[in-house]
């Protein structure tokens, strides 16, 4: 009989297990990645393009084109679009990031072959309605007009801005002038070149029958594409280190930004670095929090986290203070830094550390779309199908002197770019 007054013994986790996708190659060069789970009778299909940041030759086309996909057809109006989606419960979206576009629709398995027609026309024959481009440029700019107004877009911008270049695809934000710049030929042109079927990732899942892979499947195979492949965009990087200070008389409240560049999700550091980030600030028990949150009384909240993109990795430490704490918070941060290049981090704290980073990964794959996203990270990455597995291995062994020393590699005061932006305390 169960003794329900006895805790059930902890199990160490060492791996995991994604669904083993089925991958269709396609004759234009798309692929087709199926992942089953019958849990629940609901798809989600995901075309990734290339079509982020990472491949616009002028800034905010990429955020513009995808925005404007869903404005209307050939034969349906945006809100013949809206209204369809709506009707089978649907939901229907196009996001653009700084590497991919992706166009995303979740569905009931029984709706997805009537919903397919509408899918076709969106990546097929798309107007882009003149009323709907002008209408969303004038949102757009009012959007960062507004957003200009806050520390907090100020600081993260000037940051990525310091670590990329100004002209970089990864920087953070945009400006007025560029949106007001994009005409309507430059947006058709770039959803000719970028939106292409040819060049897409296809990443299909959920409750897949017979009849809706071969559905999906007649619908890439009749897009008609002549396959030009993109061009390898570069955009290199010559960081050095900055610091910049914008004064703001009217904020009481100054936003600190430090950052850099740290290793891509390739490199063999990368695994213990996330342990490392948590330590440092990347969860509500981290260094920095208890440090310049409970024991300072400085902030609400401080954080540090890192940024994962397809050709670099950025890591960086954020909070807003009053202005006259801002010189005593970087002071704690620097702090904190020393304290991990010279103290080995206690047992315990490892401890606790590593099980919440693998409780929440854990957490964090609970479903299939979960363990979707994971695996298109694999697949966008070019990351081997153990990666995971080894993430958690590497999370399960490293140790305090390990720590030390990637604390000492890639967490160095002097190559931290430094951003306040607030009101200046007076000396």
């Amino acid at each position: 009989m169960l003794d329900r007054t006895v805790a059930p013994a902890i199990q160490k986790i060492s791996s995991i297990q994604l669904p083993v996708a089925e991958i269709t190659a396609l004759p234009h060069g798309a692929r087709l990645h199926c992942l089953y789970n019958f849990n629940q009778p609901v798809l989600k299909l995901e075309l990734v393009f290339k079509a982020g940041k990472w491949f616009e030759p002028a800034p905010g086309l990429s955020f513009l084109t995808a925005k404007l996909l869903l404005e209307g057809t050939r034969h349906y109006t945006a809100k013949q679009i809206a209204d369809m989606v709506a009707y089978y419960g649907a939901s229907l979206e196009c996001n653009q990031g700084y590497d991919r576009a992706t166009l995303t629709l979740y569905c009931l398995s029984k709706h997805l072959i009537m919903l397919l027609p509408l899918l076709r026309e969106i990546i097929t024959v798309p107007t882009f309605p003149e009323n709907e481009f002008d209408l969303l440029k004038k949102r757009t700019v009012q959007n960062i007009s507004i957003e200009k107004q806050k520390n907090t877009y100020l600081a993260t911008k000037l940051m990525t801005e310091s670590i990329f270049g100004t002209t970089h695809p990864y920087v953070a934000g945009l400006d007025e002038a560029v949106i007001q710049n994009i005409t309507l030929p430059q947006i058709q042109e770039y959803f000719r070149s970028n939106f292409s079927i040819a060049e897409s990732e296809v990443f299909f899942s959920g409750a897949i029958t017979p009849e809706t892979k071969d559905a999906l499947l007649a619908l890439l195979n009749e897009v008609s594409v002549d396959p030009q492949p993109l061009p390898e965009a570069a955009h290199p990087l010559d960081y050095t280190p900055q610091r910049h200070f914008i004064h703001r008389e009217d904020q009481l409240q100054t936003t600190v930004r430090m950052g850099s560049l740290w290793p891509l999700m390739e490199a063999g550091d990368f695994s213990e670095l996330l342990l490392l980030n948590k330590i440092l600030g990347g969860y509500f028990g981290s260094r920095l929090m208890k440090n310049i949150r409970e024991d300072k009384g400085f902030t609400y909240g401080i954080f540090s986290t890192v940024s994962t993109k397809e050709h670099a990795t950025l890591f960086y430490i954020g909070t807003d203070v009053n202005y006259q704490n801002a010189t005593r918070t970087e002071e704690e941060i620097l702090k904190e830094i020393d304290l991990l290049h010279n103290g080995l981090v206690s047992a315990d704290e490892l401890e606790s550390v590593r099980n919440y980073t693998i409780g929440k990964f854990i957490n964090d794959s609970n479903n299939i779309f979960d363990q979707v996203d994971k695996y298109k990270t694999l697949v966008l990455h070019k990351l081997p199908t153990d990666y995971y597995s080894d993430y958690l291995n590497h999370i399960s062994t490293v140790d305090s002197d390990r720590l030390a020393r990637l604390a000492q590699q890639y967490l160095i005061p002097e190559t931290l770019t430094k951003v306040f932006v607030g009101k200046k305390a007076e000396v």
